[in-house]
């Protein structure tokens, strides 16, 4: 066994995560392994396993979009969320949501909370979106605080800036790099499909369906969560971002730029959408300075050292059959990360 997969073997081996799909590569050469099955008594977990990313869709799907409005001037960072919708926070007293930017959402500052349960008000998906442009701040602005909802506004944003739905805007996007047979909201009728819990709410074993409660109430299409994929496919992204495929050489810096950072004793520092490496991150202590990386909750993550031109990608479905489980994530994935750079 490759020594830089030794940790997601034993990881596996121990359980509770039934399976994992992993891979370490370069701008051009990969190894991938695989390990486990999708569930007890499943079929072996292969690099065509469809898992949910979940918050992968972040960075995976919203924050190329998001870039490519910026770079071609049909978005400016930096202007308030008012002026591409008008409507947004109508008659609040501010400071509100409407005096935020791109900028502040993609880096999870604008003072948004962190979650609601959306889900449980029962709403069709414009009338969701009518309440989310109405939520009210909480936090201080400028303050990390890691949000759903404000990648939620993105993708609207992006829906209302192209009209046309999100969904088609990502099939658009990973057509041109030759992914959309690997990445999608939803996976492909009959493709092997990782499952990831028993929902209580909804009284079943997702499987193929969205596992975020509010990405499924919004039709298993938001900016925040929703797109399903492959270990090929982020495999893909993960090469095509760093051969300047998804961003010009100058978008990609600015991607990787820190434009926020947590106040001590947090020592967290955020790119635009990405997460930048900094001591005790996910992606371990053996990336260059210059790392990207992200992670979901359903037990996804990747991770881009820049300065060497490398990356690693961690898909697992941690939360079967319950997130209640302790599965010891964040362990696994620093502990594959260190394997993978060393």
């Amino acid at each position: 066994m490759d020594a830089g997969f030794a940790p997601v073997e034993d990881a596996i081996a121990r359980g509770p995560i039934p399976g994992a799909a992993a891979a370490i590569g370069s701008r051009d050469s990969e190894r991938m392994s695989c390990f486990g099955v999708t569930e007890p008594g499943g079929a072996a977990v292969t690099p065509d396993t469809w898992f949910d990313l979940a918050s992968l869709t972040k960075v995976l799907c919203t924050t190329p979009l998001v870039l490519e409005a910026i770079a071609t001037g049909r978005l400016d960072p930096r202007a308030p969320l008012r002026d591409v919708l008008p409507e947004i926070a109508w008659l609040q007293p501010g400071p509100n949501i409407g005096d935020a930017t791109v900028l502040r959402l993609a880096t999870h500052t604008s003072g948004l909370a962190a979650w609601q349960p959306l889900y449980t008000l029962g709403l069709d998906r414009a009338t969701q979106f009518a309440r989310l442009l109405h939520t009210p701040i909480t936090g201080d602005p400028g303050r990390i605080v890691y949000s759903d909802l404000g990648f939620m506004l993105l993708g609207y944003i992006l829906e209302r800036l192209y009209a046309s739905p999100l969904e088609s805007l990502a099939r658009a996007l990973f057509a041109r790099v030759g992914l959309e047979s690997h990445l999608a909201y939803g996976p492909p009728e009959g493709a092997p499909v990782a499952p990831t819990e028993q929902c209580p709410w909804r009284g079943r074993l997702l499987r193929g369906e969205v596992h975020d409660e509010n990405a499924f109430a919004f039709g298993g299409v938001s900016g925040h969560a929703g797109l399903f994929g492959t270990l090929r496919g982020v495999c893909g992204y993960a090469r095509a971002l760093l051969n300047c495929r998804i961003h010009s050489e100058a978008v990609l810096e600015y991607l990787a730029t820190e434009h926020a950072r947590a106040e001590p004793p947090d020592l967290e520092r955020r790119g635009f959408s990405w997460s930048l490496m900094f001591p005790g991150w996910s992606g371990g202590d053996l990336m260059s300075e210059r790392s990207i990386g992200h992670t979901g909750f359903t037990g996804t993550g990747i991770w881009i050292d820049l300065e060497r031109g490398r990356y690693s990608v961690l898909l697992t479905n941690r939360v079967y059959p319950s997130r209640h489980v302790a599965s010891n994530i964040l362990a696994l994935r620093r502990a594959f990360n260190h394997a993978a750079h060393a």
